[in-house]
């Protein structure tokens, strides 16, 4: 079975800054531990499995097919997509010489650190704990499971060891979280090793202290512990497959609740509004020129970004648009659709705007054909996927009958807007590990926004969050659709089908800023361009990114 720690330690290393001094003792502390409770065995060498994936197959319970799978992580194939190669790779016969802690100093960092990361002012020793954030008690939750875990010296009561919980320099509370979160990590271990029984123990030492209602750690850990229960009934046979998407409730009761819940949020935080606003900037940069525009929308949610677009057009002076044509592929709720085409519509009309919106339902995404869009020769086609790829990770077929359909309508440009994650490891422990991580994030900016007892925020962690972490982590094969990948993957595959990544203009990046500071979070969240893309992180954690391609 792989060994997860050189893959935890991608986000733990070299994360804390040199001010960051409180945390800085806190590692001296584990080390101390360690030495403290030298009573282990040397230890082994580390297997780096920290590898770049893309688009892979399922990981199967079958030891035999553990192994192959394993070994096609390590070649990184898949039918989708070829090989990629990111900056975060590390060679393998670097970490075979190195021990854990070794290891933790010199893997390279997985986030930018920020003036957000400081724990607290180390002039004034008179000053109370500030509390950690849970990205930066799983930092260090993790480094304490490698230090323990490497040496093969897991289990409850060495977890809760005194000297084990030698972090002087953390609060009681966050001393008790780091221990929880190492509690959960080494759990995860467990149910990738397939040792259900000694997993659910160690589930049951979380249950206590973890909660939905409590800090960000708490909660994150609460849904992971959730998502790890489920797991284990599925493997187990307690509990039955699933045949419905994660995406969808019976309850209308329920879906009213979310659609409220997600606009609360993108009140308080611009993420949404940074991808969609940096992608219409692009839009018009790309047709400026062009009378006539044909947008192809992959994936509408709101739509409410193309009244923006609209708006942006019926005001160009130089040359201006004798017409805007969108045309939008459905495939489960055309009525929803419908009321947003009317909306824009009238929107448009207002405007005194030309404007026909066209809906192309197709049940099955697998039979989309170019003959769909009725593309005319005087049109500039654009073609906006938003949050589409990722939703087709689990149809590879689709997913290529849409790229060759795009190729052959040879767009102006086409904006590409996903999750910054990788979350499609066929490694267990490597996709609960990054999505630990990147939900961390989530948890650490809802309490940075809401209210613990806020409504909204309950329902974003337990359909939205919940739900999605439950996926993640206790589903696979078909069942598992919630997906993601990284730009690198994302720059792999487009370049495969002859797209080249189109560098975003200036403008695009202050827009994006412009945006940022209208909102009271503003120190938190940044925007920056990686390579010729946007990237928007939340305190140096990347949570989404767009970039725009067009074919050679």
């Amino acid at each position: 079975m792989a060994n997860p720690l050189s893959h935890l330690a991608s986000f733990t290393s070299n994360q804390i800054s040199g001010s960051d001094h409180s945390l800085i003792v806190c590692r001296e502390d584990i080390a101390k531990s360690y030495n403290q409770l030298s009573v282990m065995e040397d230890s082994t060498d580390i297997q780096n499995f920290c590898t770049n994936y893309g688009f892979y197959q399922d990981y199967a319970v079958n030891p035999q097919v553990q192994e192959m799978n394993k070994q096609q992580e390590e070649m990184n194939v898949y039918a989708v997509t070829p090989q990629v190669q990111t900056g975060s790779h590390v060679d393998k016969s670097h970490f075979s010489s190195l021990g854990p802690f070794e290891l933790l100093r010199n893997n390279p960092s997985r986030c930018k650190n920020t003036e957000g990361d400081k724990i607290r002012n180390m002039n004034d020793r008179a000053n109370a704990y500030q509390k950690l954030s849970a990205m930066q008690i799983m930092k260090l939750a993790g480094e304490r499971f490698i230090q323990f875990s490497s040496n093969k010296f897991i289990n409850i009561n060495n977890l809760l060891h005194p000297y084990g919980s030698a972090l002087s320099n953390l609060s009681p509370d966050d001393n008790q979280d780091v221990e929880l979160a190492q509690i959960l990590l080494a759990a995860a271990e467990k149910v990738s090793d397939q040792q259900y029984d000694r997993a659910r123990k160690m589930l049951s030492q979380c249950q206590p202290l973890a909660s939905n209602t409590g800090n960000p750690a708490q909660r994150a850990v609460f849904y992971f512990a959730q998502a790890l229960e489920e797991r284990i009934d599925r493997e187990t046979g307690r509990l039955m497959p699933k045949t419905h998407s994660v995406e969808t409730d019976g309850s209308i009761c329920i879906a009213s609740r979310f659609d409220a819940s997600h606009l609360a949020f993108h009140q308080e935080v611009p993420f949404t509004q940074v991808v969609h606003f940096t992608g219409i900037q692009a839009i018009l940069e790309s047709v400026a020129t062009k009378p006539k525009v044909h947008l192809v929308d992959f994936l509408i949610r709101t739509g409410v970004q193309w009244a923006s677009l609209i708006q942006a057009a019926a005001e160009r002076k130089d040359n201006p648009s004798e017409h805007m044509k969108i045309t939008v592929i459905e495939s489960v709720n055309k009525e929803r659709v419908e009321e947003t085409g009317k909306s824009l519509e009238s929107f448009a009309k207002s405007l005194n705007f030309p404007l026909s919106f066209k809906i192309v339902f197709l049940p099955d995404r697998n039979q989309l054909t170019e003959d769909h869009f009725d593309v005319k020769p005087d049109e500039g086609v654009v073609i906006y996927a938003a949050f589409f790829l990722r939703a087709m990770i689990c149809e590879p077929n689709c997913l290529e009958t849409a790229m060759r359909v795009v190729r052959r309508l040879q767009p102006e440009l086409m904006v590409v807007s996903e999750v910054e994650a990788n979350q499609n490891s066929p490694m267990f422990v490597n996709r609960f590990i990054d999505s630990l991580f990147y939900y961390s994030a989530f948890f650490d900016c809802l309490e940075d926004v809401m209210k613990r007892d806020d409504q909204h925020r309950m329902t974003l962690e337990s359909v939205t969050y919940g739900r999605g972490i439950r996926n993640i982590v206790g589903s696979e094969g078909k069942e598992r659709v919630c997906r993601s990948v990284n730009l690198d993957v994302w720059r792999s595959f487009l370049k495969r089908f002859g797209m080249e990544e189109v560098k975003l203009s200036e403008t695009c990046l202050y827009q994006a800023n412009l945006i940022i500071q209208q909102f009271a979070c503003r120190n938190s969240c940044t925007a920056d361009i990686n390579g010729r893309s946007l990237i928007v992180s939340w305190k140096g954690t990347p949570i989404y990114i767009t970039s725009a391609w067009k074919f050679h």
